[in-house]
């Protein structure tokens, strides 16, 4: 039984076309990881950052400083001011990284639930507010418009 040269042209195809939907299983299932491994890592740096701001509660002054501030941020001295303003600033940028790491598909939804649930906390204290209400500008536009969306449903 002679083969042609068809036949074996027919046969590499095949084999080529098997090749290539291996190949593209391939390729999917490492973008796959590549992506979970991502979404790991910027959890991991939001977790050190959100860390950096509670450590400024390893200071029971601060400690004390941030409950009169929760409050009345009126009642603090002008450093006592500065001291809250780096510390909301710090959970703002926190925040905002988690945002828009979401925003751009590299944090799942359940994560960012939970961390924008956490962050939502800081505008319901008086100092969360006053820290927005001066320095809103200091962050991206589409963050802006998501706070200020949060801050006009608390007022």
């Amino acid at each position: 039984m002679k083969r042609s040269l068809q036949d074996y042209a027919l046969a590499a195809e095949i084999i080529g076309a098997v090749a290539v939907v291996i190949s593209l299983i391939y390729v999917g299932v490492s973008v796959n990881q590549h992506t979970n491994a991502v979404q790991v890592a910027n959890h991991q740096a939001l977790v050190a950052m959100d860390q950096d701001t509670t450590d400024w509660f390893k200071d029971p002054d601060f400690a004390a400083t941030y409950l009169i501030a929760s409050k009345d941020i009126g009642e603090l001295s002008a450093v006592q001011r500065s001291q809250v303003g780096s510390y909301v600033a710090g959970k703002l940028n926190a925040w905002e990284y988690a945002f828009l790491t979401h925003e751009n598909g590299m944090m799942a939804d359940n994560i960012w639930q939970g961390w924008d649930g956490h962050y939502r906390t800081v505008l319901k204290q008086s100092d969360g507010r006053w820290f927005w209400n001066m320095e809103r500008n200091s962050f991206s536009p589409a963050f802006r418009e998501y706070v200020d969306s949060i801050v006009a449903d608390l007022e």
